[in-house]
């Protein structure tokens, strides 16, 4: 569920900084961070080193233009060991020494030497190696930053905030986010980002955590859960159980992570056998509330079904049925999926900037409506109206970039960019889409994730994002969670359950990864046969698919 709540951090006033930041001279006792390595990439360089990613640790990055050049210290920290030079031009050769730090009001001390001096060039645009450099930044939402004790992702994410200001921010473990955040992991280490054993480690710690310490209602998890306690945290007045949707976007990266590892050793085992208990423990039954047709959102053991408020087509919440029909322990009938999520507002026949839909209504949602089901459960698959769901994801993307490119008049970027979400802007957060009350702000992860229902206008989008806006919407994560240019605005940060869907989609435009360690599952292949007995037609048997 997407929430306005943003923890009072998860938007900032736009600054232009003019001087580094202070330092306070100390005694220097640590010793300098190893393994530094400069990457010379597309117009930009990045750096990284072996470091903590917690707690009060800080670090400073130096740079020269020659190996025994004066060095200047950068213009902001980072709390990651990784650092990105966006330089904005190819063929720049420059070089960086590393160093911790500790906060101590709003000024860094020092607590290591400056490491061994690295160095490395700004590479030329390549249009098809950006996608590839897109998703070795932005899996590093799980690889580097979930939480070193649950190894959850982190509900906000910020790489060069004071530690001070993140430090309540740093509490909240995102359900849904950390089942992307599982997903993320294969891709890192299907495209050589992460090796498998160090993989195997980062895995085994979150489900250890979620298995052992994190609290269940019914078998599912709430929304936010404490990073190191493991207790339910509250997303809202009434909302401080389980959250059925959370935990189905959890699932559905439980059950890609085991597929992927397959390896007959003790490590992969336990991450099967461990997955698995997760996964059949989840009680969907329970979330029928009385064993009506509807599954419900949300369920606590202090207000019951207080929230009351049913999940129901058409949005992000598919797999939700999807993994209910699918459970070996408390599946729901196929026919919840028709009389439940395909609610009477399903869909509506329409025109909409010369185009015919038949999903959703008006001019579509929010886009994170089309990709946060699908990281496995393949919209190809599944037939709605006699077309498939990815058709009608076309047909929607499409009649959202004509919307923009009608009102590229009045929002500087709507000529060449597209991608309205749920995500912070100038007037607070909001769910952006195709409206009157569309204010200019684009969420860089609607048309990353949605790239491969809109491939070229994607690519004209990453493009524009990255020659124009880079220096200001590029972080060591990515692309930031919002820009809006119109107005000046640019997030600083990442939500997690937007940087956790930009690597397994555009991997599943490249190669399909995800989608077929997903739809091979022996349980997904038993709920797509269940429904398409209930309703024949609403399945697409593989055989059929494109090559």
């Amino acid at each position: 569920m997407r929430g306005a709540c943003v923890l009072g951090y998860g938007v900032w006033i736009t600054l232009t900084l003019v001087c580094c930041l202070p330092v306070v001279s100390a005694p220097v006792a640590g010793t300098a961070p190893a393994g530094v390595a400069a990457l010379g990439r597309q117009l930009r360089i990045d750096v990284l080193w072996e470091g903590s990613a917690q707690g009060n640790v800080l670090y400073q990055v130096r740079r020269a233009e020659s190996a025994d050049g004066e060095f200047t210290i950068m213009p902001h920290h980072v709390t990651l060991p990784v650092f990105t030079d966006f330089v904005g031009e190819p063929g720049k050769t420059f070089y960086y020494q590393v160093r911790a730090g500790r906060e101590s009001n709003k000024r860094v001390i020092a607590t290591s030497t400056w490491s061994k001096t690295v160095s490395a060039a700004t590479g030329a645009r390549n249009h098809e190696g950006l996608l590839a450099e897109v998703q070795e930044a932005s899996v590093r939402c799980y690889t580097l930053a979930s939480h070193p004790n649950s190894g959850m992702v982190k509900e906000w994410i910020s790489t060069r905030k004071w530690p001070s200001r993140t430090r309540r921010g740093d509490r909240y473990g995102a359900t849904g986010a950390t089942g992307m955040g599982l997903s993320n992991l294969v891709v890192a280490v299907e495209r050589g980002y992460l090796s498998r054993e160090s993989a195997r480690e980062k895995l085994l710690r979150t489900l250890r955590f979620l298995d052992t310490a994190a609290d269940r209602f019914h078998g599912a998890y709430s929304h936010w859960i404490d990073n190191v306690s493991g207790k339910a945290l509250p997303f809202s007045k009434y909302d401080d159980g389980g959250d059925l949707v959370e935990t189905a976007m959890l699932a559905q990266g439980l059950i890609i992570v085991r597929e992927y590892f397959s390896g007959d050793n003790p490590r992969e085992k336990e991450i099967r056998e461990t997955a698995n208990r997760i996964w059949r423990a989840i009680d969907w039954n329970w979330y029928r509330k009385d064993g009506t047709d509807t599954l419900y959102w949300h369920w606590s053991p202090r207000f019951g079904w207080k929230m009351n408020l049913p999940v129901v087509g058409f949005c992000e919440t598919e797999i939700s049925y999807l993994l209910g029909i699918a459970s070996p322990t408390h599946a729901i009938p196929a026919s919840c999926y028709f009389r439940g999520w395909r609610h009477k507002r399903f869909g509506s026949d329409r025109k909409e900037h010369g185009i015919d839909l038949q999903l959703g209504r008006g001019k579509g949602g929010c886009t994170f409506w089309y990709y946060y089901s699908h990281i496995g459960l393949d919209p190809k698959r599944i037939r709605y109206k006699g077309r498939t769901m990815h058709e009608h994801f076309e047909d929607l993307c499409a009649v959202q970039i004509r919307y923009m490119r009608s009102r590229a008049g009045e929002f500087q970027g709507y000529d060449k960019m597209w991608g309205l979400t749920a995500s912070p802007g100038p007037d607070g957060y909001r769910g952006h889409k195709p409206s009157p009350t569309d204010n200019g702000t684009i969420g860089p992860t609607a048309s990353l994730s949605a790239y491969l229902y809109a491939p070229k206008a994607s690519q004209e989008c990453l493009d524009t994002m990255y020659d124009t806006y880079g220096k200001e919407t590029w972080q060591e994560l990515g692309f930031c969670e919002a820009f809006n240019p119109t107005r000046n605005w640019y997030h600083r940060g990442y939500l997690g359950i937007d940087a956790g869907t930009v690597a397994p989609m555009l991997e599943n435009h490249r190669s399909g990864l995800l989608w077929r360690l997903f739809m091979n599952a022996p349980e997904i292949k038993i709920a797509l046969d269940k429904l398409e007995a209930e309703q024949p037609g609403t399945v697409v048997p593989s055989r059929d698919l494109p090559e």
